[in-house]
């Protein structure tokens, strides 16, 4: 083909060489280098080097386990002279990564509270 378009060829072998090795991105190297966009990868094709050295996908990052913090609750008895106190009992709330949060009544039982908990981490 017109010597693969009157000698242009090399050039831009030369030119795609360059973009792969600075790591820019093809719309950044372009920029730089006063290339148009749509001819590099018209060209690229041409030369058949678009199947050839495509860079390695991004490895994922691996997924960490949500941290939780122990909670103990102890049952301690209010002393006897105390008159017992009534209390508003407001909802228990857990707050869990990732902006989540679970609301439960402060009537249920703590453990079932804590088996939700532990099928809530086994489950992430």
């Amino acid at each position: 083909m017109e010597a693969i378009v009157n000698g242009k060829a090399g050039i831009w072998r030369r030119r795609i060489d360059a973009q792969r090795a600075s790591g820019q991105s093809i719309r950044a190297w372009c920029a730089a280098n006063g290339a148009h966009e749509h001819s590099f990868y018209w060209w690229r094709s041409r030369l058949g080097l678009s199947l050839r050295q495509r860079p390695l996908p991004l490895p994922r990052k691996a997924k960490t386990p949500p941290a939780f913090t122990r909670v103990v609750l102890s049952a301690a008895q209010p002393a006897a002279a105390e008159p017992p106190v009534e209390s508003v009992a407001e909802p228990l709330r857990l707050c869990f990564a990732g902006g989540r949060e679970l609301i439960l009544p402060a009537s249920m039982p703590l453990e079932r509270v804590a088996g939700l908990v532990h099928l809530i981490e086994a489950a992430t």
